[in-house]
C-alpha cells in the first residue's frame, strides 16, 4: 500500500495549474486540474468533493488502492506532495467521461520516503448529475 501511496501523491501535484479551490469543475481537464491542486495544497475538503465514491489510484507496480485509502492517507499526512508541474495535457473528451494524460514532475514524500522526478499520468473524469468527478489515476514514472 506504501508504493501505490506514494506514487499516486507523486503523480498528482503538479495537475494544479489554474484552478480555482473549491470552484465546481467546468470540464474535465479542469476536474483533473482541481484534484492535483487540492493535493498540492493539502486540501482534503476539495479532495473529498472531486473524486467519485468508486475512485481509485493505480500506482507504479499496478498496485491499486481505492478512494477512502487513498483520502485517509493524504489526510493523515502519509502522502505529501511539496511541489509538482504539469506539462503536456491533453484531453479527450467522449460525452460525458474524459481522459486526461500528460507529464507531471513531482517532488513528494509518502511515508517518509523521498521521490523527485517526472511521471506520465492519466486521469478519467466522469460528469454524473451535472458534476466532473475523477474516477481514477495512474501514474508511471517517466525513465
Amino acid at each position: 500500500m506504501k508504493s501505490i501511496l506514494l506514487a499516486f501523491a507523486f503523480s498528482i501535484s503538479a495537475l494544479l495549474t489554474n484552478a480555482q479551490t473549491g470552484a465546481l469543475p467546468i470540464d474535465g481537464t479542469d476536474c483533473s486540474n482541481l484534484f492535483f491542486k487540492a493535493l498540492l495544497e493539502e486540501d482534503a475538503g476539495s479532495l473529498k468533493n472531486l473524486v467519485s465514491a468508486d475512485f481509485t489510484v493505480t500506482d507504479f507496480q499496478g498496485q491499486t488502492i481505492n478512494g477512502n485509502q487513498f483520502q485517509e492517507a493524504f489526510s493523515q499526512g502519509i502522502i505529501v506532495i511539496e511541489s509538482g508541474m504539469l506539462s503536456g495535457t491533453m484531453t479527450r473528451t467522449y460525452g460525458n467521461v474524459a481522459v486526461v494524460t500528460g507529464r507531471w514532475n513531482v517532488s513528494a514524500k509518502l511515508a517518509n520516503n523521498r521521490y523527485q522526478g517526472e511521471m506520465s499520468y492519466m486521469s478519467v473524469c466522469v460528469k454524473s448529475g451535472g458534476i466532473w468527478k475523477v474516477t481514477a489515476v495512474q501514474l508511471t514514472p517517466v525513465r
